[in-house]
């Protein structure tokens, strides 16, 4: 059983067809094409603060890891941080109980926003990094509307 079937059957009450955020507007792409899971971050934990989704796209054999807060208006670098480590470790759990049945994988730690306002905010969370087991990211910072896979081909 591949690690997207596992996560599918294991978390199925916890999935969502599309990474949005309602009253916000803002979303992220993703091409269905691709075997995936969207984990809703409020259905899978609701003792902390959590990002609004995670993201587990089998790409040509490489689990891509997507962990990602939705943005409209209001920024908080320190709130982001909070939730997309929190998404983080959710997601390590996830991998616990479903093992990566591919090649390689990939963790990408994303915060989308429909306008990202003073430099400075954008700045400090475009500097912060997210532990993701004994990987360290620098969190991607992008505009509502963005695709999942078109964000990661950027960055390669």
């Amino acid at each position: 059983m591949s690690v997207i079937d596992c996560i599918n059957i294991k978390f199925a009450d916890k999935k969502i067809e599309r990474c949005s955020e309602k009253g916000t507007g803002c979303k992220l792409k993703l091409n269905a094409s691709y075997e995936h899971s969207i984990i809703k971050g409020e259905k899978i934990c609701n003792d902390r603060k959590i990002c609004d989704c995670i993201i587990f796209v089998n790409y040509d054999n490489t689990l891509l890891i997507g962990i990602v807060e939705l943005k409209s208006k209001h920024i908080d670098a320190s709130d982001i941080k909070e939730k997309l480590t929190n998404g983080s470790e959710i997601a390590l759990k996830i991998l616990e109980e479903c093992p990566d049945t591919c090649n390689t994988s990939e963790f990408y730690p994303i915060v989308l926003a429909k306008g990202w306002g003073r430099a400075s905010k954008h700045a400090m969370i475009r500097d912060a990094k997210i532990q993701f087991g004994s990987e360290r990211r620098r969190i991607i910072t992008k505009k509502c509307g963005d695709s999942f896979l078109d964000i990661i081909s950027q960055l390669k």
